[in-house]
């Protein structure tokens, strides 16, 4: 399902062992750091310690969470699809896997904008935490846009 132009560009030093575009790290960090709030909550059920409270370490409400996790939730899609993305797979997941690339823009703009919002919250206090946050969502966003291979990544799906 690959385009013949965007082989050529990459050759068989890209493809794993079924044909296919390998996943670039980069795309794996782009969902670590775009789901960043659902791992925080996966990691504060799991451990559960009473003198340790994760979600008051990274969150000052509970609104703010309710809204990271809102913008995060535009990312799950993409997530879900990557996570399916195998030969034994049905190959209608191709026609969405296509589009896959702008939830995750829009994740990444929503983030930022909501970021800038706590820090303007904040009257622009420097921030380790937020300062980290968002040159990593910028990053990201960068790298969605400006990457050569994901538009042949995401155009390409494993067949049988």
């Amino acid at each position: 399902m690959s385009s013949i132009g965007s082989r050529m560009r990459f050759g068989p030093e890209y493809w794993d062992k079924h044909g296919v575009y390998r996943a670039p790290i980069a795309l794996s960090f782009t969902f670590l750091i775009l789901l960043r709030t659902y791992i925080i909550w996966i990691f504060s059920a799991v451990s559960r310690r009473p003198d340790l409270d994760l979600m008051s370490l990274f969150y000052r409400n509970k609104d703010d969470f309710f809204i990271a996790l809102t913008i995060g939730a535009l990312a799950l899609l993409p997530a879900i699809l990557f996570s399916l993305r195998r030969p034994t797979s049905n190959p209608k997941l191709a026609k969405l896997w296509r589009f896959m690339k702008w939830p995750l823009v829009v994740c990444c703009m929503c983030d930022l904008a909501w970021l800038l919002i706590q820090a303007k919250s904040h009257y622009f206090q420097f921030s380790g935490f937020l300062a980290i946050q968002l040159v990593l969502v910028s990053w990201v966003l960068i790298y969605l846009l400006r990457s050569k291979y994901l538009p042949a990544f995401f155009n390409d799906w494993p067949t049988k």
